[in-house]
């Protein structure tokens, strides 16, 4: 078979055309049928010398070769065809598509002819505009110079013209133009317009383009939306139309040749039925949203391609859980943020308190130490009279032995012997009194409390001499009852002789309305249990009443007319400051008795392990 087109096999028109006619040719005859394709190239070149020449070409080429039909595509090319049929092989079969539907009303119509006409609807595609573009005022249409698209030109505009009037849209006609007017004129196109576009195989210099590349330039340049009529183009940026779709059309001629090659009787009576505005037209969905046209405007049998959804209805489950999950982590990272500046705002607030605290324990330490050392201080002034008496005895002593020395060394034969005797009496007052004023200043030191192991049966007994004028000033009794062996006790030990100095001198307190000789102060250590010391201060006085109790350890409660109630309040502090604990009980008829329990440590494992301890003289 033997087919004439009309341009290159270049262009896409052509090549889907004849690929699809060869497609439908090969599947209706059950193998490959050899198709022979010229192309004339008459959009091109023009002329009649042309046309002469491929008629003398083809004569001599095919005059010993006959194909079984001979196919034809556009008029120009028919009027080829019918003349190298009428001179080759005038009994063979021809099968056109033509464009021209008036072609075969001239008369005489050539015998063994059937054909197709493929018609350009567009009229349906301006219709398709106007309902994309309700505003549109004007019409923009751009063709080619060839004598075939100046012929079609003529034919389509006389077809559009009814809808042109009825409309009252105004005709910017952007043909037969040079390349360089064509576009500058497109992109300075009024707002109201919409483009048609057919064709550009040449300009009026006869300068040949390519169609599809002009599409490109146009499309780029013009700044109005366009339409078009071929499939091929689409995807390049047209809005739509009512395309020609080369495929079918190839599909239907190869069908149309096999029926006329079968002996069918075929003619030529639009077996191509034209396109109408209620047939499916094209739209570009990405054209759409390029011009901003809504999609509710395109109509509902229109068949919507290049329609891939946006990234956001692609992925918007995605993006939502996306979404989503970020605004979790964002709440789960702000509220860590929060959470962690409350916690450190709540460290800072109890790192403050907490410094605040030791800051007020320092504080009442230091109270507390000037407490008790005024304590002793009155303490001890209360036994001015009783330590002056205790030191004037010895000193009157050393005065008496002194004398009684110097008139020895004066007499004529001086008795050495006796002389030496007295002279020991004075060296041993003289330490007596210097163990008053040893015990003395020692209660009288303010110092820093020292953690030491002491014997609390040491303790007990300095004190006791200490007091033991006053005691017999006050006509009273002091009866010692203690433990052989006794665990020590850490602590400090000033403060602990204080505590024993307050519990005797409250019990001689209590004791002063009773008649001498009922006067008797018991003094108990003991070791009530493991890891524990005990003392005990019981009086013969007429003890405490169960009211009282419970009040006379808080500050400034005394029960003595000249008291200022701090002793026992002071004691118990610093009992309880040694880890111990300080009670009173008042036995009925035994006077009133007060307890001191404090934690022990063994003195020989403490004094081979802490080299702080340092162990008193032992009794």
């Amino acid at each position: 078979m033997l087919l004439l087109t009309p341009e290159d096999m270049a262009l896409p028109a052509m090549s889907m055309f004849v690929a699809s006619l060869r497609s439908a040719l090969w599947g209706s005859r059950d193998g490959p049928i050899t198709l022979d394709v010229e192309s004339l190239d008459l959009g091109w070149a023009r002329g009649p010398t042309y046309t002469q020449a491929l008629r003398t070409w083809y004569l001599a080429k095919y005059r010993e070769r006959r194909p079984d039909a001979l196919l034809a595509f556009r008029t120009d090319t028919i009027q080829l065809a019918l003349e190298l049929r009428q001179e080759l092989w005038p009994d063979i079969p021809l099968v056109v598509l033509s464009e021209d539907g008036q072609l075969w009303e001239h008369q005489p119509r050539p015998e063994r002819v059937a054909g197709l006409w493929l018609r350009y609807d567009l009229r349906a595609t301006v219709e398709l505009a106007l309902r994309l573009l309700p505003d549109t005022r004007r019409l923009a249409f751009v063709n080619g110079s060839s004598p075939w698209e100046q012929a079609q030109q003529a034919q389509l505009v006389r077809e559009l013209q009814p809808l042109l009037s009825q409309r009252g849209l105004e005709f910017i006609d952007l043909t037969n133009l040079p390349l360089a007017e064509m576009l500058a004129r497109a992109k300075a196109l009024p707002d109201d317009t919409a483009v048609l576009t057919y064709t550009f195989m040449t300009d009026p210099s006869g300068r040949p383009f390519v169609g599809r590349e002009i599409a490109r330039m146009f499309l780029a340049a013009c700044n109005r939306p366009s339409f078009a009529l071929h499939d091929t183009v689409m995807g390049l940026g047209f809005v739509g139309g009512a395309l020609v779709s080369y495929e079918a059309v190839g599909e239907q001629l190869g069908l149309l040749t096999t029926r006329v090659l079968g002996g069918a009787r075929e003619e030529f009576l639009e077996p191509l039925k034209p396109t109408s505005s209620d047939e499916p037209l094209t739209v570009d969905a990405r054209a759409l949203r390029r011009w901003n046209i809504p999609r509710e405007r395109v109509p509902a049998k229109v068949r919507l391609v290049f329609d891939e959804p946006t990234l956001w209805e692609r992925y918007r489950w995605w993006l939502l859980a996306a979404l989503t999950l970020s605004g979790l982590q964002a709440l789960v990272v702000g509220g860590l943020v929060v959470e962690r500046r409350r916690r450190m705002r709540a460290q800072a607030e109890l790192a403050e308190r907490q410094r605040l605290e030791k800051l007020a324990e320092q504080e009442s330490r230091r109270t507390l130490d000037q407490l008790a050392h005024m304590g002793r201080v009155a303490a001890l002034g209360e036994l001015a009279a009783s330590l002056a008496h205790e030191l004037n005895q010895p000193l009157a002593a050393i005065l008496s032995n002194a004398q009684a020395a110097r008139r020895l060394l004066e007499a004529p034969h001086a008795e050495l012997g006796e002389v030496r005797e007295a002279l020991g009496d004075i060296i041993s007052d003289d330490k007596r009194a210097g163990e008053v004023i040893h015990r003395m200043r020692a209660l009288l030191k303010r110092e820093e409390p020292r953690h030491e192991l002491h014997s609390l049966n040491d303790l007990v007994c300095d004190v006791a001499r200490l007091l033991a004028n006053d005691m017999h000033l006050r006509g009273a009794n002091l009866r010692l009852s203690l433990a052989p062996v006794l665990p020590g006790v850490l602590g400090d030990g000033i403060q602990l002789q204080q505590v024993v100095l307050n519990l005797l001198i409250n019990g001689m307190d209590a004791m002063a309305q009773l008649p001498e000789g009922q006067r008797e102060l018991r003094v108990h250590t003991a070791s009530p249990g493991p890891g524990q010391v005990e003392l005990s201060v019981q009086d013969s006085g007429r003890g405490i009443e169960p009211s009282r109790l419970a009040r006379i350890f808080e500050p400034f409660y005394s029960t003595k007319d000249h008291g200022l109630g701090m002793g026992l309040s002071i004691s118990r502090s610093i009992i309880e400051a040694h880890g111990g604990r300080l009670e009173a009980q008042s036995p009925p008829g035994q006077g009133a008795l007060l307890r001191c329990v404090l934690p022990s440590v063994d003195m020989e494992s403490a004094h081979d392990t802490s080299p702080r301890h340092h162990l008193p003289r032992g009794r």
